[in-house]
């Protein structure tokens, strides 16, 4: 068999290579894949992160202890996917209750830890509804920084924590920047991979149970479905999943190729068809019927991505001789290439906010992630450790989720754009790949 003209990462590589064994007629599918700062002014740029300490909330008398633990863990799951902050681990300190009035004693204990910020509070049950008393203390003078009082349902505290994370964060540095929202993801073996679904800071669940390859989910703009490639049927089609239901349907298929579907608006859809024997991007309904065919080149247009207002697409296309990210109407016409520099660029995503365009360059044997502006110019890496890929922004553009080898095996980090703070959100059996980031 010839050698491919380029392979690109990840899931790229997987489904080339297995449509050209398709097209060839060779048979199935066999998958080929950071002492405490001083508080002068706390809106300064950050030069390292926050190291913060949280104690077990208090409770009324000795009623539910778990609750106060329960309630700590909330933020200490928030704190960390923020990207802002070292949590200091509850076994590495005395994590009892210090409540909304902590004794000298304890906050110096914990200064010397090196903790520069803690949250104390305290919770109580009122009827049917949960009071969250909470605060945020610098440890070496006492003072208090943030204070908060919150009123909901019984079932409420692990919001009621969330949402005062993100008023520290939006204290520390003038923007609200706890990432919220669910993920949709592939989790697998070499050869079986199957879509899951989360809520950041939660547990992942199943989503598809179809025993084959399953690949690059994809977000309609309501929320409403996910669209994702399967192999179900023997060969690549386009199928779509409903995030509540679970309920699958599939979509026209078009030769024996059809991946890497991008949703836009009114339902449109774009994704990589070999209709006409060479792999190219076509404009779609939501029920997999052509539209319009939108690139017209010889080699290989794939992982379409559409701008905000759905004016344009971005794409992957080998047409320069090496994979680079190309921008084009998503109305036809001609296609201009964005990334100049690097050899090997592929998976583009592009900012809600239209501003920016990530994409998963190869740098120093593995891949990163960089961020570049529509209108082109010089890219800004914004990952540094094991090999990144496949990124997708939150919907308020502030992070972005993608795949990471950086401890071992590819798991779903979530990544600070301005800061590269980046944090583990997957914890599961086998290697995770390709997050999707839900709309609003």
């Amino acid at each position: 068999m010839k050698n491919l003209p380029w392979q690109p990462s990840c899931v790229f590589r997987t489904l080339v290579f297995i449509s050209l064994l398709i097209f060839i007629g060779l048979g199935g599918p066999k998958a080929v894949l950071a002492q405490g700062r001083e508080y002068v002014d706390v809106k300064a740029p950050l030069a390292q992160k926050y190291v913060i300490a949280v104690p077990n909330l208090q409770g009324p008398g000795e009623a539910g202890p778990e609750f106060g633990t329960a309630l700590a863990a909330q933020a200490n799951r928030d704190l960390k996917v923020s990207g802002h902050f070292t949590v200091l681990d509850p076994a590495a300190f005395d994590a009892s209750p210090i409540g909304t009035a902590p004794s000298t004693a304890r906050l110096s204990a914990l200064a010397a830890l090196g903790s520069n910020l803690v949250i104390a509070g305290a919770w109580q049950h009122e009827g049917q509804q949960l009071l969250l008393d909470l605060r945020l203390l610098e440890p070496g003078s006492g003072k208090m920084l943030l204070g908060k009082r919150y009123r909901g349902g019984k079932n409420d505290g692990p919001r009621m924590m969330s949402q005062f994370v993100n008023e520290i964060v939006l204290y520390l540095t003038g923007e609200r920047g706890l990432p919220q929202g669910r993920l949709a993801f592939v989790s697998g073996s070499t050869d079986k991979k199957e879509i899951y679904l989360m809520d950041l800071g939660g547990q992942a669940k199943q989503l598809t149970r179809l025993g084959t390859l399953t690949l690059t989910p994809a977000w309609a703009r309501d929320g409403s479905e996910i669209f994702f490639c399967s192999y179900r049927g023997g060969f690549p089609a386009l199928y779509a999943v409903n995030p509540g239901s679970g309920s699958i349907r599939k979509l026209a298929s078009h030769g024996t190729l059809n991946v890497t579907p991008a949703a836009g608006p009114g339902g449109l859809l774009a994704a990589t068809l070999n209709q006409d024997k060479d792999q190219e991007i076509y404009l779609l309904d939501r029920q997999g019927n052509i539209r319009q065919r939108l690139t017209n080149s010889p080699g290989i247009d794939v992982s379409p991505t559409f701008s905000p207002d759905g004016s344009q697409i971005a794409f992957v296309s080998n047409r320069a001789g090496s994979p680079q990210i190309f921008i084009m109407s998503s109305s036809g016409g001609q296609a201009r290439r964005l990334t100049m520099s690097g050899s090997y660029n592929v998976s583009p995503s592009w900012s809600p906010k239209g501003d920016l365009i990530a994409y998963a360059g190869r740098a120093r044997g593995g891949f990163q992630i960089f961020v570049i502006s529509p209108q082109g110019g010089s890219p800004r890496q914004i990952t540094q450790e094991g090999s990144n890929e496949s990124p997708t922004f939150s919907p308020d553009g502030a992070f972005i989720a993608c795949s990471s080898t950086r401890d071992g095996k590819p798991a779903i980090y979530v990544v600070n754009v301005k800061t590269g703070a980046a944090t583990r959100v997957t914890n599961l059996p086998g290697a995770q790949t390709q997050p999707a980031w839900a709309p609003n």
